[in-house]
């Protein structure tokens, strides 16, 4: 990438505000903030990599596409949420692979035995912080880095949470829809979510399988998903396409060439000055945060040591009364959706004998040929009919649930913070707590997600339903007699219907007993997460100043300028960031 000279200039200051921060943070002992800005946040705007993250829900062909963008099969594809870590594809003239641990270390692969480290299956995905593979495509020549997610309807907390918190760090976002089920609510308010608020400029959306569609629909849907997105962004960037036509023929009418041709001017047009504005975004976002945390510091020196330790003790009280109160919502989650899971037991039941008082006459309304050839398909769609509405029915019914949960941890979040703030904060810097936003985020989408994936559940009924109505199709396989076909179907139908209706039940109490856990395990991270973050501020605070007493005029002198210092610096990342955008001409050399 060749910078303009103001871009370079851009590019030196903010890696000269970046290291005042950091020089700051370590002063004040926020040592994990510091080393985080000098081994990531400055070696990325050095390196001028450019992130492309690739994000979508599961089951809408990511995997697919990336190898389709990318000219190669370089990741593993399913029809399972099979992505389970964050992979990071980049430019090398071999295929390369190398997987980077939670416990931060790594090793190099064999590219075939990727599967093992990025997929559900392969079983070492909990181990895995992302994995790095090296492939020669054209795509990523110039430090673009291309970032394959896990699906962002995932509920497992894990794989949901590097995809929320990798997202802000995205210097461009390719947003995959599925021509099948296309802007779904749950994609709607994703995209709504503050999560995607600084990405929104930066999003290109991609309408994959289109080869599913005949021409007629794929007009529909374009227009559909056209005004839908219209709702959300002031002009969206979509491209309609078929990865799975381009990947297998190169076919030049599947959509892939217009999107590459896009990519390939954006990133030669635009990619300086993305990786400069995000890197001057996220300088801006720290000072504002380690301002936050010197306004602390400096109301403590306003008062004596009693005080002080008065006004801490306030704040922690009132962290023990969040805690136990979000302790308390795991006994309303669990009595809660025991309470569902009655009320589903009680609808398929009673579906089911429905079904089979109904069924007699339906047998003698038709003929017996009729009966024989879609007897068993007939049972089958009925079950399909009746779990996607009580699907429908079971989503709203969890989403109920998790908004109210979700609502009183905010509060409980929210009574933290201001308490902080009022006995802390001084009257000129807002104290602006944050618990870990991404796991709010990751709290507040799984109200949308639950739906799809009852919908799998129903997608991987029809198989079993089959199973179950074996004895209906041997019945009719071998009946000879038109009576005995009709008499025989009346006599075994029952059984099988109520037995499918049984085996139905353990899905539906799966679904809700796992909803229920990650709702669960939602609150305790919030409760850990804003009880440890408060505490820390406290603690430091305390500690500096038993070991001064009151003589706190030389702390407050040197506060002061910390303070100072970083206002300027946020002054100033505002002023670079108007420049960044500003075009010159090319000079002739």
């Amino acid at each position: 990438m060749i910078l303009l000279e103001h871009h370079k200039q851009a590019k030196r200051e903010i890696i000269a505000r970046f290291t005042q921060l950091a020089d700051v943070a370590d002063q004040v002992g926020m040592v994990t903030l510091a080393r985080d800005i000098r081994t990531t946040r400055i070696p990325k705007l050095e390196a001028e990599r450019f992130h492309l993250v690739v994000l979508g829900e599961f089951n809408h062909g990511k995997s697919t596409f990336v190898n389709a963008l990318l000219g190669l099969d370089v990741l593993p594809t399913g029809i399972t949420p099979t992505t389970a870590s964050i992979n990071h594809v980049v430019h090398a003239p071999n295929p390369t692979a190398r997987v980077v641990l939670t416990s931060g270390e790594s090793k190099f692969l064999d590219p075939t035995a990727l599967k093992e480290w990025v997929t559900v299956a392969g079983g070492h995905a909990s181990e895995v912080a992302y994995v790095e593979l090296g492939y020669p495509s054209d795509l990523l020549i110039n430090n673009v880095v291309l970032v394959d997610t896990p699906g962002v309807n995932d509920l497992n907390e894990q794989r949901a949470e590097v995809t929320y918190g990798y997202v802000p760090r995205a210097d461009a976002v390719v947003f995959l829809l599925d021509a099948g089920q296309a802007l779904k609510d749950s994609e709607r308010e994703f995209l709504r979510s503050r999560v995607l608020e600084s990405a929104k400029d930066r999003l290109i959306f991609v309408l994959g399988k289109m080869d599913l569609l005949n021409a007629d629909e794929r007009t529909a849907v374009v227009d559909y998903v056209k005004q839908g997105l219209l709702g959300i962004t002031a002009e969206p960037v979509l491209f309609a396409l078929s990865a799975k036509d381009w990947a297998k023929s190169k076919d030049p009418a599947s959509g892939m060439p217009e999107l590459m041709a896009y990519l390939e001017r954006f990133l030669a047009r635009d990619r300086a000055q993305v990786i400069l504005d995000n890197a001057a975004a996220d300088a801006a976002r720290t000072s504002a945060y380690l301002e936050s945390n010197l306004g602390v510091r400096m109301r403590s020196y306003g008062l004596d040591l009693e005080q002080l330790q008065i006004r801490i003790n306030s704040v922690r009280e009132q962290l023990d009364t969040s805690k136990r109160k979000l302790d308390d919502l795991h006994v309303r989650i669990a009595a809660d959706a025991s309470s569902i899971k009655n009320q589903i037991d009680l609808d398929l039941e009673a579906f089911a004998k429905s079904f089979v008082q109904a069924l007699p006459h339906q047998i003698d309304a038709v003929d017996a040929n009729d009966v024989k050839a879609y007897l068993p398909v007939f049972i089958e769609d009925k079950f399909k009919e009746w779990a996607e509405l009580e699907g429908a029915k079971l989503a709203s019914m969890l989403e109920h649930l998790a908004e109210e949960v979700i609502q009183i941890t905010n509060e409980n979040v929210e009574a933290a913070a201001a308490t902080l703030a009022e006995r802390l904060g001084p009257g000129d810097t807002a104290i602006d707590i944050t618990v870990d936003s991404f796991k709010y985020d990751v709290g507040i989408y799984a109200v949308g997600a639950l739906g799809t994936t009852v919908m799998l559940f129903v997608n991987a009924l029809a198989g079993g339903l089959l199973t179950l109505a074996a004895p209906i199709l041997a019945i009719v396989l071998k009946s000879k007699i038109s009576g005995d076909i009709r008499v025989q179907a009346k006599e075994k139908m029952p059984a099988a219907i109520l037995g499918a209706a049984e085996a139905m039940k353990p899905h539906f109490d799966k679904a809700i007993d796992d909803f229920g856990k990650r709702l669960s395990e939602f609150v305790s991270n919030a409760g850990n997460t804003l009880y440890k973050g408060i505490n820390e501020i406290l603690e430091r605070t305390l500690a500096e100043r038993r070991e001064a007493g009151n003589q706190v005029e030389s702390m407050k002198t040197v506060t002061t300028g910390q303070i100072e210092a970083i206002r300027a610096a946020s002054s100033a990342l505002r002023q670079l960031r108007e420049g960044i955008w500003i075009v010159e001409e090319p000079t002739d050399n």
